[in-house]
């Protein structure tokens, strides 16, 4: 069952002048790992909405999250669920509701959500480019690399991904809670300084292409004794995207290989355990497919006067992303340095969001902000409504985009089925 009745109701509450704001409150990606515990029988702060499994089961002792990196709702799941097996299973004997992703709608912030379980504004970090101000570094802050691809720790001998975030892991509150968790990802990520951080309390399970994920996950699933979380990442459909764009034969040739690995290892569940089982695909955040031959020069434009002085005096890069860039600004944006940036922006189709409208809008979260969030929010969000802006490299080349508000990459399904009907 697709729910459009929700997307509908979700732009109607949400929508600002083209622009898809979270749903924190409620169907909102940032509740999906509370959703999980309070399955299992863990303490939820705040689970999805009841219906999200409406005419599914919730009595299961474990539940599988599949993550497709960038699968959004409208580009993705509504164009493609017909053409692949596995997403029409989940679209004709479960239920699909679609849900806003947090903002910034990009893998970093979403990542850590997803491993922590708190909204941006709680865990402070707010995209794939980030200033660590403990380092005076700017940052690609999964890979925990400088921008010419240094790991950090190379670079600076005080670096240590717990600057990237603290805090207690999902897995941490799962495993407190009597549920055995598991954590299957592409194994040059296990091990990593974030994941190893983002991912404590969970088993760690590498996996080197499609078949083998799709086998741990089936492997994780019948070893199972007692209350099991099994969480599975995929990032290859994002990278499909990011290259050729969600419309290209590349991309559909990614999904169709993920879609018969993982449909070939769940029918070869035993009955109990597909019984047990409950299944969630979702996705992190949506994409757009931008021009590279329109993408813009970020740097093209005279910001530097306003911008925020590094210790050594030079100006601090913008940091996000090319669909969120932040900047942060000369004392914090008064004495005529936000007009001015605004000023010099102003011929962008961007909406932007000084301190004051983000916060009254609940952009980054609609907790109390964290310390560390205090000292990384930005002055200013400059958000292009369909390309991409950043500095000169691969970013301006990709087609496929994401990290804004456009309702396209904002939107992520929840499918939820049991597999004994799938």
């Amino acid at each position: 069952m697709l729910r459009r009745d929700v997307a509908a109701d979700l732009r109607d509450a949400h929508e600002d002048d083209g622009s898809l704001l979270p749903a924190y409150g409620d169907y909102c990606f940032a509740n999906v790992p509370d959703t999980v515990l309070s399955i299992l029988g863990g303490d939820a702060r705040r689970p999805l909405p009841d219906d999200v499994f409406a005419g599914v089961e919730t009595d299961a002792s474990r539940v599988v999250v599949l993550l497709v990196d960038g699968f959004g709702y409208y580009r993705q799941w509504l164009r493609e669920h017909e053409r692949h097996d596995l997403l029409a299973r989940v679209t004709e004997r479960g239920t699909v509701t679609p849900l806003t992703s947090i903002f910034p709608s990009e893998t970093a912030a979403a990542m850590t959500t997803m491993h922590t379980g708190r909204q941006p504004v709680e865990h402070g970090l707010l995209g794939w480019f980030g200033y660590v101000e403990e380092l005076d570094a700017v940052l690609r802050t999964l890979p925990f690399t400088t921008l010419d691809g240094t790991p950090a720790t190379e670079a600076y001998p005080s670096a240590d991904a717990s600057l990237l975030l603290d805090g207690p892991t999902v897995y941490e509150r799962a495993a407190s809670a009597g549920i055995d968790p598991h954590v299957i990802q592409p194994a040059d990520l296990v091990g990593s300084a974030y994941s190893g951080l983002a991912t404590r309390g969970a088993t760690s399970v590498p996996y080197d292409g499609f078949g083998e994920m799709a086998r741990r996950i089936r492997e994780a699933l019948e070893a199972a004794d007692g209350p099991t979380y099994v969480f599975a990442y995929v990032p290859d459909v994002d990278a499909a995207a990011h290259e050729a764009g969600t419309r290209s034969d590349a991309y559909r040739a990614t999904l169709s290989d993920l879609s018969t690995a993982v449909e070939r290892e769940l029918d070869r569940l035993s009955p109990g355990t597909a019984a047990e089982t409950l299944l969630a695909v979702t996705a992190d955040h949506g994409h757009v497919d931008t021009d590279p031959e329109r993408n813009v020069d970020l740097g093209s434009f005279d910001l530097a006067p306003h911008l925020r002085r590094r210790p050594d005096g030079t100006p601090l890069q913008a940091v996000g992303g090319p669909r969120n860039v932040q900047l942060h600004l000369r004392d914090g944006g008064a004495g005529g340095h936000e007009d001015a940036v605004r000023e010099e922006l102003s011929g962008l189709d961007a909406r932007m969001f000084g301190r004051e409208a983000f916060r009254e809008r609940d952009l980054f979260g609609d907790r109390a902000p964290s310390a560390r969030f205090a000292r990384r929010e930005p002055d200013l969000l400059a958000l292009h409504r369909d390309l991409s802006v950043w500095y000169p490299g691969k970013q301006l080349g990709f087609v496929g985009m994401h990290g804004g508000l456009h309702p396209d990459e904002m939107l992520v399904p929840f499918g939820a089925v049991r597999l004994a009907d799938r």
